[in-house]
């Protein structure tokens, strides 16, 4: 729950003991060129955006990475558990595909391409524990920044005009 006291916004949230949801951990791959197909702007999102961030990362506006979110889980204390990784999927979204195209490979990976257009957006991934149903989300906030410099052009202004030879005086 939050509230919105002016300038700060207090936060409450209630857990259930001994139940702690799957953890993700964001793998981001090196940036690589994109192409003109990975810059195609996709569908507005279907739900709003968390605006809540856990991990921010920089990607060149002319550049596309690699996600892999991995869940883990714990017991009620907090010690790490095992699970069979393949009854766990993960699901990705994006709230601005104007600024990321995202897509989901469905194994558990997905690929941020930037479209070209600067700003922030928010990469969601859901894990969902299929035997019990449980899961756990995690939100990556990508900063779409400039390129580097690759086309440089120059260009020629006209000063006034100027004397080149000093007139002469007519003569009588």
């Amino acid at each position: 729950m939050h509230v919105d006291l002016g300038d700060v916004v207090a936060s409450f949230n209630l857990f259930v003991k001994g139940h702690r949801p799957p953890r993700l951990v964001w793998h981001i791959g090196a940036p690589v060129e994109t192409t003109s197909a990975d810059r195609v702007i996709g569908p507005k999102p279907s739900q709003p955006p968390t605006r809540r961030e856990a991990t921010v990362a920089q990607i060149h506006a002319d550049k596309k990475v690699t996600l892999t979110a991995t869940p883990s889980a714990t017991d009620e204390v907090g010690n790490p558990t095992t699970f069979d990784p393949a009854d766990v999927t993960v699901a990705y979204t994006v709230d601005d595909p104007s600024l990321i195209n995202l897509t989901d490979n469905g194994d558990g990976t997905a690929v941020a391409a930037a479209t070209g257009a600067l700003g922030t957006a928010q990469v969601t991934a859901t894990a969902t524990h299929t035997p019990t149903g449980r899961t756990g989300t995690d939100v990556l906030t990508l900063e779409v920044v400039p390129g580097d410099a690759e086309i440089f052009a120059v260009s020629i202004s006209v000063g006034p005009e100027e004397e080149v030879t000093p007139d002469e005086p007519p003569t009588p």
